[in-house]
Order: structure tokens, then C-alpha cells, then sequence
């Protein structure tokens, strides 16, 4: 494959992260690490790549920075590993990295509360339009338990375990001066389980040049009044405490900045400038839109369990048979029910495809645990036997669905496809329809959402869909699937340019410059931001930090 043009060789993306970082320590906080632990059935440890572009874009560091990735241990392994919120840090390989990794043990009531309660079924649906407010969410005191015992309560220790870590790796003054604590650190946070960390760890690396990057889409102030007023004040105040904020897309940094203006009383906002200055603390909210390893996804199509699914497959694609795929995560966010909904309106309105159309669905399951999602993946399932068992026939299956995890399969039939349906209600940025522009060999057209931030990237080679509309979906399907060869061929070369003009290379040096940047122009904090220092889980800790502050 050829390079993008704005790719770089190794040597110089070692040089480039050399000059950035300088002899400053990256530190890497997330809800999930870049490595699974697994224990064999012999005894033997072992580890295994976590997936994302995160884990692949730090993979792709190259040279030799200091580099430490804290976490929440999630699975039993994980526990047995980091046995406890203190357990140091073990050395991985991530590519050309040598990574320490420290997962951070919290009991599991506090995890539950965390990351089911707050974190998948309040943060996720609200940012991603998921709750219907004529009857959900209903805030009781069992959501404000969870808050103050769950989401404060691991947020701060992992903002402890991150603080433990740079206060270990400095020396001299940075190491002995609470006021210069951080100096020589860079602390990457990620997304939405990890809103309160900056506040804790601000107390404790007043210096730190701390950036947080958030993957899904922030929504407009309307829609956040609906999180109880106390819970919206927590996760602004302590965003504040950020120096950069990265967002998909410059609606959401627009947006993140608007709601400021009424949350943070005081705060003067310049949307030109992407900044915002509250109290005596500035930020930087700025659009870094992720991609994919391009690189990656031609190496898994050349894989060997690639060739197994293409033989497996080889029945359909060598057919005149028109193929359409979709490639999701099983929930709700994905629209996967309005993608069928429209799907089978198409086969009522052209029977001239009966026969002559064939839609692979491949869905990765997701947060079985939760009530709401098994009775999401049970519809789902209800409506794909529906479509087959109306419009098929013994010589012919409308649909072929397929519930696992097999990244090669799915990628072989995104080579393959003729068309590509990717139409979630809202999407921080999907890769899906990057990695179909990517892989696709046979002029293979994306029917996209206006709503998905991968829209506004690709909005000149993609068919556009709102994302409720079932008429408009249904006709742009039509309309990529009978579409002319040359029209074809030029949106799907338009698509893999938008995609290749940036590399995940691109992505995180971009970020690590602006978050390097920051120090040392910022103002002392004062003493009043350590108020709260050593109570995880005070109910109103972070309000009462905001309006004590001078």
C-alpha cells in the first residue's frame, strides 16, 4: 500500500516524539489497558493486545520516551495480577513500545457502580441520545450512591495510582515541591468513565500538563440539564482542571464550550480560539478526529484466518448476488434495528432484488450484563429470523447474521462489499466507515449518518441518511446498490482518500504537542483546589472545591 502523503518513517516519528516529549514522562489513563491478562491452563501468565485505536496509535510510538498506561482492573485476571489499588506496574511490548502497565483494583460494588451504572447506562446513553425523557432516566438515591461510591469513588484512586507514578519517576525539586508536583509529566486521559480524574489529580500534580480526549459525542446543554444539576457541576469542575480537551469533532468542542458558559458561572469562552478561562485555570478544547491503522487492516485481509473466512465466503461473493454489509457493536447506539427496519422496506418496494440482494450482519456483542442491551441483541435477533423467514426462499437468505468477534471476517466481507450500511443514531466519529473505505476492492459505496462524526470528514463520498429515517435509508440503499461503475468507483476512491490523509501517527503527535505546550504559562493553582484531597467519594466534593475557589 502506499503511503499517505502525510505518513511518516519511523525514524522520523522517533525524532518528532524526541523533540515533543523532550525528558518528560507519558502517562496513559484509561477506563480499559492496552493488554488482557490470562491466566493458562498450565499455570502460565499470559497477555494478549487489548483492541482500539489507542492501544494501536501508542503501539506505533516509536523511540524510547517513558511511557506508563494505568487502568481499572477489569477481569478476575487482571484482579489476581494487580491484586490491590497499590500493586506496581509490570513492563509490556506495545509495537515498538516498552510499556508499564498498572492496573488499579477497586472493590467490585465500587467497579459496578462505576462502570454499569454510571458509566454505561447514565453517561453513555445521555451522550448518545439514548434515554427516552417521558419515562428514563428517574434519578433516585440509588444513582446518587452510585455517583459518590462508584464514579468518584474509582475515579480518584485512579487518579491516586497516576499521581504515585509521576511523583515516583521525578526528581529533585519536582519530587520534594507539592507546588511544582508533575512538572515533567504529560498525563493522556481518555473518555467518559475517566470525568473526574483531572480534578483528583490536579490536587496532586498542580504542574502536570494533563489532556483528556473524549470519544463520544458531546451533546448540547438541553440535553445535559437532564443529569441531576449536582452530577453536571462534578464533571465540569473537574474538566476545567484540564489544560487541553480533545473531542471528535468541533461541533462537540463547540458544544463542550457553549455549555460552559451557564455551568461554570464566570467562565469567558472564545470559540475562535477554541479556549476557555475559568477562575484562574485556561483550556484548550480542540477537535482531534481519530482514524485507523490503515497498515493494520491490510495485514489482518492478508492473514490467514482472513483467507479461511474468504473460502468461507467464496460462495456468495463469487455470485452475481449484491452485497450489503454492516459491522457493529450489538447496542442500541448503532441503530441496527432502523438499519433492518430499512433494509426490509427495501425488499417490499423492489421485488426486482429478491434474489439478487444479500445482507451480511456482523455484530460484536457488547455489555451482555446489562438488561437493556440482551433485550436490544433479542430484538435484533427477532427481526433479522422475520426478514428471512417473509422474504426468503429455499434458494435464497435475505440475511446472514453473524454474533461474534472475528475482525478478519468482517473485514473480508468489507473488501467485498457493494455497499455499506453505517447508520448509528449519533457516533463520537466510527471507524467502521473508514476501515470499509480502507479495505474495499470492488467500488463499494458507505451509506452514512449525517449524526456520525466520521460524516463530516467524508460527507463529499458517502450517501448521507438521517439516521430515523427509514424511507431515506431505504432509498439510498437502492440507490448504492444499482449505482452506475464510474459513479461508484469515484465515491469509493473519494472515501479512501478522506481516510488516508491522516494517520493515527498524526493523531497522537498532535495531541502530545498541544498537551507539551501548556506548561510552564499556567498560573499557580490556588490553595483552596486541594480541599477535598483525600475523600474519594464526598458528596459534594468537587462543588464545594468550585465555589471556595478565589
Amino acid at each position: 500500500m502506499a503511503m499517505s502523503p502525510h505518513a511518516v518513517s519511523h525514524d522520523q516519528l522517533a525524532g518528532r516524539i524526541a523533540q515533543i516529549v523532550r525528558d518528560r514522562h507519558v502517562i496513559v489513563a484509561s477506563n480499559r489497558g492496552p493488554v488482557e491478562y490470562h491466566r493458562e491452563p498450565d499455570g502460565k501468565l499470559t497477555t494478549k493486545r487489548g483492541s482500539g485505536g489507542l492501544v494501536t496509535a501508542l503501539g506505533a510510538l516509536a523511540g524510547d520516551i517513558p511511557l506508563t498506561w494505568i487502568a481499572v482492573a477489569m477481569s478476575e485476571t487482571d484482579r489476581e495480577v494487580f491484586p490491590d489499588a497499590a500493586a506496581p506496574a509490570r513492563e509490556v511490548r506495545l509495537g515498538h513500545q516498552h510499556v508499564r502497565v498498572r492496573y488499579v483494583n477497586t472493590p467490585p460494588q465500587n467497579y459496578a457502580h462505576y462502570y454499569d451504572h454510571i458509566s454505561n447506562q447514565t453517561l453513555w446513553f445521555l451522550q448518545h441520545h439514548l434515554w427516552d425523557p417521558t419515562r428514563t432516566p428517574n434519578f433516585t438515591e440509588a444513582d446518587y450512591l452510585a455517583w459518590h461510591e462508584g464514579y468518584h469513588f474509582v475515579n480518584h484512586a485512579l487518579a491516586a495510582a497516576i499521581a504515585d507514578e509521576a511523583l515516583a519517576s521525578a526528581s529533585g525539586a519536582s519530587k520534594r515541591s507539592r507546588d511544582t508536583a508533575g512538572a515533567n509529566t504529560i498525563v493522556l486521559v481518555q473518555d467518559y468513565h475517566l470525568y473526574l480524574t483531572p480534578h483528583y489529580l490536579r490536587q496532586r500534580l498542580p504542574r502536570a500538563s494533563i489532556q483528556q480526549f473524549i470519544h463520544i459525542p458531546w451533546p448540547e446543554l438541553t440535553y445535559w440539564r437532564l443529569l441531576p444539576e449536582s452530577f453536571l457541576t462534578d464533571i465540569y469542575t473537574s474538566l476545567a482542571a484540564c489544560d487541553v480537551l480533545g473531542f471528535q469533532t468541533e461541533r462537540d468542542a463547540h458544544n463542550f464550550l457553549e455549555c460552559a458558559r451557564e455551568v461554570l458561572p464566570g467562565s469567558r469562552i472564545d470559540h475562535d480560539e477554541g479556549r476557555m478561562r475559568w477562575r484562574n485555570k485556561r483550556l484548550l478544547a480542540r477537535a482531534y478526529p481519530i482514524t485507523i491503522d490503515a497498515d493494520e487492516v491490510h495485514r489482518t485481509l492478508r492473514s490467514a484466518a482472513a483467507h479461511q473466512a474468504a473460502q468461507q465466503f467464496a460462495p456468495l461473493f463469487d455470485s452475481d448476488l449484491r452485497i450489503l454489509v454492516r459491522v457493529d457493536r450489538l447496542e442500541p447506539a448503532k441503530n441496527i434495528i432502523r438499519g433492518l427496519l430499512a433494509y426490509e422496506n427495501l425488499l417490499l418496494w423492489h421485488p426486482e432484488l429478491h434474489g439478487k440482494v444479500c445482507h451480511l450482519v456482523f455484530l460484536v456483542p457488547s455489555r451482555e450484563s446489562l438488561d437493556i442491551y440482551r433485550a436490544y441483541g433479542r430484538d435484533v435477533r427477532k427481526l433479522i429470523h422475520h426478514i428471512n423467514k417473509v422474504y426468503g426462499t429455499p434458494e435464497w437468505k435475505p440475511v446472514h447474521a453473524y454474533f461474534d468477534n472475528n475482525r478478519a471476517r468482517a473485514l473480508v466481507a468489507l473488501r467485498r462489499a457493494d455497499a455499506v450500511l453505517v447508520n448509528p443514531i449519533i457516533d463520537g466519529m466510527n471507524l467502521v466507515a473508514k476501515e470499509g473505505a480502507v479495505a474495499n476492492t470492488h467500488h463499494g459505496v458507505i451509506v452514512l449518518s449525517r449524526t456520525a462524526g466520521a460524516y463530516l470528514q467524508m460527507a463529499d463520498a458517502v450517501l448521507p441518511v438521517t439516521a430515523t429515517d427509514l424511507v431515506e435509508t431505504k432509498d439510498q440503499l437502492y440507490r448504492a446498490l444499482t449505482m452506475a461503475t464510474d459513479a461508484r468507483a469515484n465515491l469509493a476512491r473519494l472515501a479512501r482518500e478522506d481516510v488516508e490523509r491522516d494517520t493515527l501517527a498524526d493523531w497522537m503527535l498532535h495531541q502530545l504537542r498541544d498537551a507539551a505546550a501548556v506548561w510552564p504559562g499556567q498560573p499557580r493553582p490556588t490553595r483552596a483546589t486541594h480541599a477535598t484531597d483525600g475523600h474519594p467519594h464526598a458528596p459534594h466534593a468537587l462543588i464545594a472545591s468550585a465555589h471556595t475557589e478565589t
